[in-house]
């Protein structure tokens, strides 16, 4: 089975160019990326009460394989052949970060087009703990929250650039379920609390998004 692959990357653009840099995403950037033989479809995800420079714009980008990111096609654009306009948004940018994936579980299962919500896991663990981690992630953690009322979907990615390794996206019908009862019930069994002290010396960003939607809002950027 070919695996599927992701992009993600997390930005930030300072405070006074915001308006410029989202119209670059919008109207540029995300047209650009779905131009490319391999991009599937593509979504931004905002989250406006974030910390300044941690992070408030997400995007995810769905590839049919992981190796999209190799080919000629993607190279492109990319590096020295990015835009002018591209060259200016993200030499601006307080913060980016950027992670190519391969997804790991469930299968080739791909977004929920009605997700208004996505919260974002993203860490490691040391090796010597990696079998259990993943064993615990799969067989348990990942099967309970997907059955808290609200989560649409739930998958996970292993990263081959970028770090920390391990991505997991939970698509939300509104940001108030990683709020809820049942939500952090899933995250209180003996495992979870194991597993948490196997991993609290390793990075780990976990927040939640919401749809961003452009000023003039229209369909989702998909490829036809």
């Amino acid at each position: 089975m070919t695996m599927k692959g992701l992009l993600l990357t997390m930005t930030e653009p300072p405070r006074e160019m915001e308006e410029e840099f989202n119209a670059w995403y919008d109207s540029e950037h995300l047209p650009e990326r779905l131009s490319i033989p391999g991009f599937l479809s593509a979504r931004r995800w905002v989250a406006p009460q974030a910390p300044a420079g941690s992070g408030k714009y997400l995007a995810t980008y769905e590839l049919d394989r992981p190796q999209v990111l190799q080919t000629p096609a993607y190279l492109a654009h990319v590096g020295d052949n990015f835009t002018p306009w591209s060259k200016r948004c993200l030499s601006r940018c307080v913060l980016f970060r950027r992670w190519a994936c391969t997804q790991i579980f469930p299968g080739d299962a791909g977004p929920d087009a009605q997700a208004q919500a996505l919260f974002l896991a993203c860490g490691d663990v040391r090796a010597e703990h990696e079998a259990e981690f993943n064993k615990w992630y799969d067989s348990e953690h990942m099967p309970l929250l997907e059955a808290v009322p609200g989560v649409l979907r739930a998958r996970r990615f292993l990263a081959v650039e970028g770090k920390p390794r391990y991505i997991a996206l939970y698509e939300l019908i509104d940001a108030g379920v990683a709020d809820s009862a049942a939500w952090n019930e899933a995250l209180a069994t003996p495992w979870a609390k194991r597993v948490d002290t196997l991993t609290q010396d390793s990075e780990w960003i976990l927040a939640t998004y919401v749809a961003y939607a452009p000023p003039a809002a229209g369909a989702l950027p998909t490829k036809t």
